[in-house]
This record gives C-alpha cells, structure tokens and sequence, in this order.
C-alpha cells in the first residue's frame, strides 16, 4: 500500500474549532482533533518513528493552555498549564523538546519526557513572532517584533559551559528594520551549517548563512506595499514561495541562467564548463562575493492571486515531493495548487476563520482509525505535566522515563544482566560436613573461610561489572536524550 500524504490545517476561529487532517490526492476528511483555536507559529506535530507514538500540540489563542492530541487517541490527550500566555510554540522534530515565546520576549524550554523546564531567559525586548527547531534539533531559531533573529544552541540552553552566559545566542542576524515574522529553512539546514531566510515586514526577504558569523548572503525585495506573512522553503532549496497580506504568492528561485558575455569570457572558462549543461546555471546568492556588494534583488509578478482583494495569505506549504503548494486565507480556504504550472486544482474549506497552521506529513501508522493499527504495539508519546518555574538545574531533577517493552529475543542488555547471575549455592553439607564436625575442627574450618572470601571476591566483581554497564546504559540515554547519538 503507498504511503498517504495528509494536510495538517488548524485555524483561529472559534467557530470550527478543531485541527483537521484531509488526503492531499482526494481531499478528502481523514480525521479532526477537537476543540482548538490557535494563532500563527503555535502548532507543532511529532510524527510516529522508531515504534513511538507522535502527537501534536497547539497552544490556545488567548490563553496559558497547550492542548495536546496522541494519533491513537480520537479525544484530547492531555491539557497542560503553560506560565503565561504565549505568542508561539514549536516541538523539535526528534520529539525531545518543546520551546514557546511570549508578549514580553520571554523563551521557554522544557524537556517533554521530564516536564522539566531547562531554560527560562529573555531573549528579545518585545514579543515573539516565532521559534523553529532545525531539522537536526540542534539550533533554536527565534523571530520577534523588534527585527532581530537570534540562533540558539540548545545544549547551551540545557547546559550552558558558564552560567553567567546563560541564554546568550550562538549567534544574531540584525539587518531588518521592522518587524521580522517568520523563517524558512530547508532540508539540510542545522548546526553543521544550511541557509536560513527571514521575512520581514520591511518587504524583505533575507537569505543568510547557518555558518558562523552567519554572513548575509541575498537580499529579495517584494514590490512596494506587499508584506510578507509566511515562507514555504523547498526542502533541496531550489526556490521558495512567500506570501503577503495582499492575497499574492511569489515565487523566487534560487538558481539562474549564468550570463555569458562575449567569447572572451568562453575562451577563459574551463572546457568541462562548456561542455556540461548544467553549468549553465549557477545559485543565486552566497557566491564568492559578498552579500553587501551585491544589489538586491527585486521580486516581480506573482504566480497566485486570490479573487477576493480582502483576502490575505495567512500560511503557505508544499507537499513532500514538492509537486504541490497549498495555500491558506484569511478566510479559511486551503488552495492547492500544482507546481510547476501553478495551476489551482482545487479548495477545501474546512474553517471558518484564518488558516493560522499548514503543513504536510505521512499518516502516522498509529492514526486513529488506521486499518490494521494496534495502540498497544506503538505507544503513545511520553509528556509529563511542563513546569512552570525553574526551580533546580537540570542534574539535580532529571527524571526521564525509560519504556521498558517485552520482547520475545533476548536483547543486549538483558543478555549482559543474565551473566551476572550467581551459580546456585552447594549445599551446607558439603561446605563443611555436619556442623558440629565445622565448629570442632580447625581445618574444616580454613576451607570453609577460603570458600567464604572466593565467594565474596566473585560477589564484588560482578558488582563491578553491574555498575560499569549501568554507567554505560545511562550515558547512552543521555546521548539519545540529547540528540548527540
């Protein structure tokens, strides 16, 4: 059976309250997770991997509330308290952390499996447009109001080597002059390095390195009057899409025919050069000069237009194979469109309100509903109720839960605690005889004590060997815990 390509919307109107999922091919309803009203950047989804079950998570418009919905479960999961109200919320992809913004710049960071809150700072001076984990889970990206994008390591933030630097940024992009109010990143993007984009309500695009001293490397400037509201980064970063308030979609690529002039410039270049085609085109951008030298670039004549001039882009994203984009209005509908000819398919309209979250994924095999789905074979997602102080450091009051499952195969570890058994004792009889023939005679006596301290010399090693493999096994879920493995 292939694998069935789901659209994750969610709006912010009470009226149809409730996060939908539809089949991309059919459009038609797969399920919905009731109640929920979210604002924009405040809904993340893990996906179901390695035997371990997802959800997803969304925090209420106007309220100090995370909703939280498991895929095997047809109700609301569970609802956790959060220490304010916030402006936006994420959940790393690895299903580790969960990170959210507030009115007063405020950053959060828990640990979803402990509840424990590991980093509570103020990152901006005004209030947070969004947060985003790069796909590696490594870097913590934030946007804000007062035009600033800042770059979190999280190991710093659970961890920090020196306290007195504790929620400082690996690194700050400063180069808009309004409000900055979403990124885009693609596939390969994270600590290792990548490329980031952020859109700004200065009508700028910006593209820059995710390399220290992450250099700007383009700028895309939209036409005068158009802000920008959301990205929709292609995952091989090919090109983007960006929507504004005006209801118009643009597209920007990021590759472009290199301009040859005259044969002089042939007659220099390398003959592989002009014999390979695909050296025809070269990356717009991050070149060997640099940004600052280099024009901006103008953005002309959009690919999509919405009809009704009242309507504005609220959310953008493409199918997994990129060969579609889905668009959401201010007034509910989810257009889809095919790529490359743009060529509107057709509309859902599952909200009444703006489509604040848009996304794409597989369906999760846990899904409610699933043909052939067992909830007792994938579990559901381990959340602890988040804290809401930081109270004690990380080492003190880490409690991470371990699922312990049975298997039919002796495991690894069940096989190193299976040496470690003890061999069943001989018999009183024949350590010493009769007791009264052990008390009265001295020899008896000898062999039994070397029996004693042989048995106590074995005792101790395999209690040395106990507390290697435990060392071992703890440092290995901290890895895993850490994304470092």
């Amino acid at each position: 059976m292939a694998p069935q390509e789901l659209v994750l919307s969610a709006p912010s109107s009470a009226s149809t309250a409730a996060i939908h999922l539809h089949d991309l091919l059919t459009s038609s309803s797969v399920h919905a997770f009731k109640p929920c009203t979210t604002a924009p950047y405040s809904l993340a989804h893990v996906p179901t991997y390695n035997d371990q079950g997802g959800a997803v998570f969304a925090v209420q418009e106007d309220k100090a509330l995370l909703h939280v919905w498991a895929w095997q479960k047809d109700q609301m999961h569970l609802k956790l308290h959060l220490p304010e109200k916030m402006t936006c919320f994420t959940v790393s992809p690895n299903g580790y952390w969960a990170a959210a913004g507030s009115h007063n710049g405020h950053i959060y960071l828990w640990e979803l499996s402990s509840g424990l809150l590991v980093s509570s700072h103020t990152g901006h001076y005004r209030a947070l447009t969004s947060l985003t984990f790069t796909p590696d889970s490594r870097l913590l990206i934030s946007t804000s109001l007062d035009s600033s994008t800042h770059i979190y390591l999280v190991s710093q933030l659970i961890d920090p080597e020196d306290p007195t630097k504790a929620g400082k940024p690996y690194g700050t992009l400063k180069d808009h002059n309004l409000a900055v109010r979403c990124i885009g990143l693609g596939r390969v993007a994270g600590s290792q390095g990548g490329r980031l984009w952020t859109a700004s309500d200065d009508g700028t695009v910006k593209m820059w390195s995710l390399h220290p001293p992450f250099d700007l490397l383009c700028t895309f400037v939209l036409p005068p009057t158009c802000t920008p509201t959301t990205l929709a980064v292609d995952p091989s970063e090919r090109f983007f899409y960006v929507g504004t308030t005006q209801g118009d979609v643009y597209h920007i690529p990021l590759f472009r025919k290199r301009t040859v002039l005259g044969d002089h410039q042939h007659h220099h270049q390398h003959p592989s050069a002009l014999e390979s085609p695909q050296d025809e085109w070269e990356a717009v951008g991050g070149g060997a000069e640099h940004a600052s030298a280099s024009a901006p670039i103008k953005t002309q004549g959009a690919v999509i237009s919405l009809k009704d001039a009242k309507e504005s882009i609220t959310s953008l994203a493409l199918s997994l194979s990129s060969t579609h984009l889905l668009v959401g209005t201010s007034t509910g509908t989810i257009q889809i469109h095919s790529l490359p000819s743009h060529q509107h398919l057709r509309t859902l309209s599952p909200h009444a309100g703006p489509v604040t979250h848009l996304s794409t994924l597989l369906r999760p095999a846990d899904l409610v509903g699933s043909v052939g789905a067992k909830s007792e074979e994938i579990p559901i997602m381990e959340i602890k109720p988040l804290d809401r102080l930081k109270l004690r450091s990380p080492q003190e009051s880490h409690e991470p839960t371990v699922l312990l499952r049975p298997s039919t195969s002796t495991s690894y570890p069940a096989s190193l605690l299976s040496d470690l058994r003890l061999p069943p004792r001989a018999p009183l009889s024949k350590l010493g005889g009769r007791q009264q023939a052990v008390v009265g005679n001295a020899g008896t006596t000898g062999e039994q004590m070397e029996r004693l301290l042989a048995e106590n010399k074995r005792l101790k090693a395999a209690f040395d060997r106990a507390e290697k493999i435990n060392e071992k096994l703890w440092d290995k879920v901290m890895d895993v815990k850490l994304g470092t493995s």
